[in-house]
């Protein structure tokens, strides 16, 4: 079979006028398995939309990834967005990339053919060194934060992509200078391109071809042949240019391709980089807090490169974390804050379990039946569901009467006449001996019947579920910021800070920190779990205590926040070194007032082995810290 350019030379120039073969020729070597320059300037394609409509995609596009109508519009605004068709196609591979993030894995190269390359394949790289798709999974904001950072990353570097084929153009000369430049110009003109390639498909074969049936047929060898010879001379020439003009095509491919490929490593690069603290951040939250959902709300949340997420005080809040999973009694303390405990209506509140030494809770015991919970395993015949009865039955002897003997009825004893005998059904012993095995295993199918005990000592498993808890109070806490603080007591103190808010978040209560020092220096914050406190909690743990001490003033503002509703079930926890000066005597009877009325609560936490008299008077219960070791510290340092 014969291929196009390689038949009789008669044939040959049949085709050269065909139209068709001429078409196919030239889309033949226009084509190129790399990245092609286009030689005709480029011509966007856009449809009469402002915004995007979701009538664009057509009745057969689903979206099944529930893309949103924003993220659509900057999808069709992308510069390679060119039509309709373009936007389809890239929607789908935009959902089958939500999809696959949402599932908690990057999606397969094969299965995305947008972004393009080199941009795709470095992207799925810095997502798998950023380990995203485990944050993905968990939190759906991060997500959608995901695709408008991809979105975005993907118009930076089809920007770039314009601009450098934009360059390429402006460095080829127009074809009309092209043809000039040719060998072709030292004769005749020919006034159509199609005839000029026609004559630059012709071989070295062809012409050789051409000159023996010229000799042969009219012999003369002299002037034909180097009217041939010419012709061969100019055509190759003219091949010559055109490797040439093949060579600088390659070339132009590949300057633009080595672009392309430096444009999308730096544009991931640097979101990599910025990313990469985000991340390390963002997972040092889910280690210190039990849900994230609250702080990736609102502005600040939604920005994971702003902000809240690039604070040096994330840091210092790690390290407080580990020293906490040390520290017990911080966290006993903080859990025996704030009244109105014990039990309540049904609601949503941390589960408890029980264990020995640990503050008195609320836990679920069968000690005391209420109600059926559900199925269990036990040793108790009074709770076994009536499948084990069964069982049980099965083994039981079996009675039946019998007429007795020929005496018997002679004598007219009718009752003698009557006998009754035992026998067991097949498998009877093995379904008794089965029961016994499973009631000594404690092993019975059995009903759980359940209660709740009050006032039994139990400890917080982190976990959530429907109890019935009363909401304890909130927490206030007076925290001692002045230069003698300094050192472990700052770090204890830290620490506390740090506690009384993933507690009172984790039982879903409010705490407010009055950080004091000298006189009418009170620096107040409130410890709760959302992107504006936090930020302030990440500055305060990043700041040195200073200053002198004056425990007037914070208490003075915790007793006047006892007078709002919301407040007045709240304790107070003040920590200090006991190098305060003596409290006034108003103070005094405010306190002892508040104590009375609203049944007020001071603890007071030592960082000193010293108890002072002043701290025995503003203190109705007196905490002295023990745990020097696990601060890097040594209680006779205080």
């Amino acid at each position: 079979m014969l291929r196009c350019g390689q038949g009789h030379p008669q044939q040959q120039q049949q085709q050269q006028h065909c139209p068709a073969w001429r078409a196919h020729r030239q889309c033949f070597r226009s084509f190129k398995p790399t990245i092609a320059v286009s030689r005709r300037p480029i011509v966007r394609v856009r449809a009469n939309y402002d915004t995007f409509n979701t009538d664009l995609l057509g009745p057969h596009f689903h979206n099944r990834a529930r893309i949103s109508d924003e993220v659509m519009n900057s999808l069709m605004e992308l510069p390679g967005t060119t039509g309709i068709v373009e936007l389809r196609s890239r929607a789908e591979a935009l959902t089958t990339w939500k999809l696959s993030l949402q599932k908690g894995v990057l999606p397969q190269p094969e299965e995305v053919e947008w972004p393009m390359e080199p941009f795709k394949t470095k992207f799925m790289h810095a997502l798998r060194n950023l380990e995203m798709a485990r944050f993905t999974r968990r939190y759906p904001v991060v997500l959608e934060t995901l695709m408008k950072q991809m979105l975005s990353l993907v118009h930076d570097f089809e920007l770039q992509l314009l601009e450098a084929q934009a360059q390429q153009q402006q460095k080829r000369p127009p074809p009309q200078q092209q043809a000039q430049q040719s060998p072709q110009g030292q004769q005749q003109q020919q006034p159509q391109q199609g005839e000029a390639q026609q004559e630059q498909e012709m071989t070295q074969e062809m012409l050789e071809q051409a000159i023996k049936d010229s000799m042969n047929q009219q012999g003369q060898q002299g002037t034909q042949g180097k009217q041939i010879q010419i012709s061969l001379e100019q055509m190759e020439g003219k091949q010559a240019g055109q490797a040439g003009n093949d060579t600088a095509d390659e070339e132009a491919t590949e300057a633009l391709a080595r672009k392309l490929e430096e444009a999308a490593e730096q544009i991931v690069s640097d979101f990599e980089k910025g990313m990469a603290e985000v991340m390390d951040n963002l997972e040092k939250a889910q280690l210190a807090f039990d849900d994230l959902s609250e702080l990736l709300e609102g502005q600040e949340g939604y920005a994971l490169s702003q902000g809240t997420w690039q604070r040096d005080g994330w840091r210092e809040l790690d390290d407080l974390r580990r020293k906490l999973e040390n520290l017990k009694e911080l966290r006993e303390l903080v859990r025996s804050l704030g009244r109105s405990g014990g039990k309540g209506p049904l609601r949503r509140a941390p589960e408890e379990v029980d264990a020995p030494r640990y503050p008195a809770g609320v836990v679920r015991s069968p000690l005391q039946p209420e109600e059926v919970r559900g199925l269990t395993r036990s040793g108790e015949l009074s709770r076994m569901l009536p499948s084990e009865m069964a069982l049980l039955a099965h083994g039981w002897p079996r009675k039946v009467a019998t007429a007795a003997g020929n005496t018997a009825i002679a004598q007219g004893d009718v009752s003698a006449s009557i006998q009754e005998e035992e026998y067991y059904l097949p498998g009877a012993h093995a379904a008794r001996m089965l029961h016994r095995v499973r009631r000594a295993e404690r092993m019975l199918l059995s009903y759980e019947r359940c209660g709740w005990l009050d006032d039994t000592p139990s400890r917080l498993t982190g976990r959530q579920e429907i109890r019935p808890a009363a909401e304890m109070g909130p927490i206030i806490l007076c925290l001692d910021t002045s230069g003698s603080m300094r050192g472990a007591r700052e770090v204890v103190a830290k620490a506390l800070a740090l506690e009384c808010m993933r507690g009172a978040h984790r039982q879903q209560r409010p705490c407010y920190l009055y950080a004091f020092s000298g006189p009418e220096q009170v620096q107040e914050l409130e410890l709760s779990v959302d992107v504006r406190s936090l930020d302030k909690l990440l500055g305060f743990l990043s700041c040195s205590f200073m200053g002198g001490t004056d425990v007037d003033r914070p208490l003075q503002l915790s007793l006047e926040r006892l007078q709002k509703d919301e407040w007045s079930q709240a304790d107070i926890l003040m920590v200090t070194d006991g190098e305060i000066a003596p409290p006034s005597e108003a103070l005094l009877e405010a306190i002892c007032k508040a104590h009375d009325d609203l049944g007020l609560e001071v603890h007071g936490l030592l960082v000193s082995s010293q108890v002072s008299a002043s701290m025995d008077k503003l203190c109705t219960h007196l905490h002295v810290f023990k745990s020097w070791s696990a601060v890097g510290a040594e209680s006779w340092m205080y």
